[in-house]
């Protein structure tokens, strides 16, 4: 393909003489080697016999030579005139391909702002339906609760009764907390209620108490391997319900599994002001490489026939923004899953000084 400057010079090449003029051009560049006879004829009258021969071979030699200085003049001219065409040629093709690179981007684009608005839509419908159900929700808890309290003061000379109603009571608090707080993380509202920092072994420990025997009748061993660490700045049951819904996951993915394994690890403070970081980790099949980068968008799941149903990691990475944490998700060593949720540390309190964050604590 020629470019634009390219074809105009051919196009002036070929228009510029009219076309019977052509053949006498070339008839012309053969008949311009008679310019040696004149200068060959005085060469001759004046130079002796004996340099005829060598005049008449010089002549010869010299006749062609204008129609080789034409000849090579049009062949650099055609060369210029390729090289151009080639240029833009190139530049043509460049162009090309960032008109290509640049329909591809704006496809993606499309793409991406596409199932956002139906993200956006989906979790609109979401925290309306969310809002609604647990205004709901929360009137028969409430109810249940004032019930427990009651007959928790009824019936306090019975220490078993009273111990199974206690249990109760807890579990029925924890369930209003989780409603109040799902509420803002679906809204990605910050939290705004005053609660008291976590200790992150102690609701660890709980998770542990309640998981413990679905996983031993599972076959499933549950370690936990919990270090020193200040408190978190987030709810306790917020601690709670993220590990729990991490734990569930991962007993799901060892279903029918043997030698199935789930550690809760909590690693060691590392530096002031850096994230305290737990780790749920397990030995299953892990998370497939397609689904990692949606594994936190809700309505997706790596459960066999709860395609339609992929809420808690959703929830779970929710909360965590909500109060300035996060979650991610990272292929374990050997096999499985890793599931790392980093927690904001608490500011310094009476019973948690500086000096615990600086090492003294961690010791």
């Amino acid at each position: 393909m020629l470019g634009r400057s390219a074809r105009n010079d051919v196009e002036e090449a070929g228009t510029a003489v009219p076309t019977g003029w052509k053949g006498w051009r070339g008839s012309l560049h053969y008949l311009g080697g008679l310019w040696t006879l004149p200068i060959c004829g005085i060469l001759l009258w004046l130079a002796p016999s004996s340099f005829v021969l060598l005049i008449l071979l010089a002549g010869l030699v010299l006749a062609p030579l204008p129609v080789i200085l034409i000849s090579r003049r049009r062949q650099i001219s055609l060369r210029l005139q390729a090289k151009r065409a080639q240029e833009e040629s190139e530049q043509l093709k460049g162009q090309l391909e960032t008109v290509r690179y640049r329909t591809v981007r704006l496809r993606e684009e499309l793409s991406a702002a596409d199932r956002q608005a139906r993200l956006s839509h989906q979790l609109t419908l979401l925290g309306r339906f969310t809002a609604g159900f647990l205004h709901e929700f929360n009137n028969p808890l409430a109810i249940l609760m004032s019930r427990i309290e009651v007959l928790l003061e009824e019936r306090k000379q019975d220490a078993d009764l009273c111990a199974d109603l206690e249990q109760m009571l807890k579990e029925t608090r924890y369930m209003g907390n989780i409603a109040g707080t799902l509420l803002r993380a679906l809204r990605r509202e910050p939290g705004e209620e005053t609660f008291t920092p976590c200790i992150p072994v102690e609701a660890l420990q709980e998770v542990i108490a309640s998981l413990g025997p679905s996983a031993e009748k599972q076959g499933v061993r549950l370690v936990l391997e919990a270090a020193e660490i200040p408190r978190v700045n987030l709810p306790s049951h917020v601690v709670s319900e993220i590990t729990r819904s991490l734990v569930t996951n991962a007993l799901q993915a060892l279903q029918s599994q043997p030698d199935g394994a789930v550690w809760v690890r909590l690693e060691p403070y590392r530096q002031p002001g850096s994230k305290a970081v737990l780790r749920v980790e397990d030995n299953g099949p892990g998370v497939p490489e397609k689904l990692r980068e949606h594994l936190f968008e809700p309505f997706v799941s790596n459960s066999a026939g709860r395609e339609r149903l992929g809420l808690g990691l959703f929830l779970a990475a929710s909360l965590m923004n909500t109060y300035d944490g996060a979650l991610r998700y990272e292929p374990r060593e050997g096999g499985g899953s890793s599931f790392v949720v980093e927690m904001p540390p608490a500011r310094f309190t009476k019973s948690q000084p500086y000096h615990w964050f600086i090492g003294g604590g961690a010791q």
